[in-house]
């Protein structure tokens, strides 16, 4: 039983080894590169919020992610799939629009850590002066109580 194994092993090693990728022709309605660059931007940002458990909020708006993406986009699963494997293939091309979506993603994670900063500082801002204006009307409070025991 080992004899024939072996050979028939090498065989289909050699076959596999020998196989080589055709390049898929250039879909006719080819996604262009920056409009991929956003597309894949709203998939993983979607991804993010479902992986967030925050689907609960997509779920109660009836909206489904790829359907969502393909309308905004008017776009079917068909184009975007020979697009996305054209891209993959040519992978200089597919390189330079995931720095381009790995970017924009930065940036927006960015911009949103100093939003939330910024709300948290005005937040404590706010939290500080409400203390204070707490601090003062009690003050205030105990002086009157002060002044009408004493005139009792």
């Amino acid at each position: 039983m080992l004899k024939t194994f072996i050979p028939y092993t090498i065989v289909l090693l050699f076959v596999v080894s020998c196989y080589k990728f055709k390049e898929p022709e250039k879909p006719k309605n080819l996604i262009s590169k920056a409009e991929m660059v956003n597309i894949l931007i709203d998939l993983k940002l979607i991804a993010s919020v479902t992986a967030a458990d925050d689907i609960k909020v997509l779920d109660s708006n009836n909206i489904q992610s790829k359907k969502y993406i393909y309308k905004k986009y008017n776009i079917d699963s068909t184009q975007f799939t020979l697009s996305n494997n054209y891209y993959a293939y040519h992978l200089q091309d597919y390189e330079e629009i995931y720095a381009k979506v790995k970017d924009s993603l930065e940036a927006l994670s960015s911009f949103y850590e100093a939003l939330e900063q910024k709300e948290i500082s005005e937040q404590r801002i706010k939290d500080s002066l409400q203390l204070l204006t707490n601090k003062d009307s009690t003050e205030a409070i105990g002086t009157k109580i002060d002044i009408k025991r004493e005139t009792d």
